[in-house]
């Protein structure tokens, strides 16, 4: 009997033990499988890092947090209790973690401001990218940090209602009502910024 053959038989017989082919894979990672930690880093790297993308703005930043939060998830993996999708225990770890390092960034600029005056930090940033991703960031940055959460998990990462849902642990409902909010306004503060109105 050939593996092909006899994948169906696997599989039910995974089927009724509960384990779902992820459960597999996380199970075989915390005994230190390197080929099932190969396998989850490798699935969820590049939403990580387009999700830290999204948040950070900055493509090397980006993988940085994408590495240190896989190295992260990997350390805590004994620590995942299952009572939610690990991807969305993963991108909630993504979201805590590029949050905080936004915030602490902004912090570390309005220090530089005060020390430097904005001209020097104008001369030490990279170039600026096109003029329509300029817009979405602005009207981006105009939502209030839940509603541009919420909006860059849907629109730019592509996640269902209820996997938003279960990443910011809260009902489905809530993340609709949010999402709504954050459409109309993410609108608003485009078509202000395409016509140069500050909002």
């Amino acid at each position: 009997m050939n593996f092909l053959s006899s994948w169906p038989t696997v599989l039910s017989a995974m089927l009724r033990r509960g384990e779902s082919a992820e459960a597999g894979l996380l199970r075989r990672a915390r005994d230190g499988e390197r080929e099932a930690i190969s396998i989850l880093v490798n699935r969820h790297r590049t939403r990580l890092t387009n999700l830290a993308f999204q948040i950070l703005r900055d493509r090397e930043s980006a993988e940085d947090a994408a590495q240190e939060i896989l190295l992260r998830a990997l350390d805590k993996l004994p620590t995942f209790r299952g009572e939610s999708e690990f991807a969305s225990w993963l991108y909630r770890l993504t979201l805590n973690f590029c949050l905080e390092k936004r915030r602490l960034d902004q912090r570390r600029a309005e220090i530089l401001a005060e020390h430097l005056g904005e001209e020097a930090i104008q001369t030490a940033s990279h170039e600026r990218q096109l003029e329509t991703r300029q817009l979405i960031e602005r009207a981006l940055d105009a939502l209030s940090e839940p509603q541009r959460v919420a909006l860059l998990l849907r629109e730019w990462q592509g996640f269902s209602y209820q996997e938003i849902a279960e990443i910011l642990q809260m009902p489905v409902g809530t993340v609709r009502s949010r999402l709504s909010k954050a459409r109309r306004q993410f609108q608003v503060a485009y078509q202000a910024q395409q016509s140069g109105v500050t909002v």
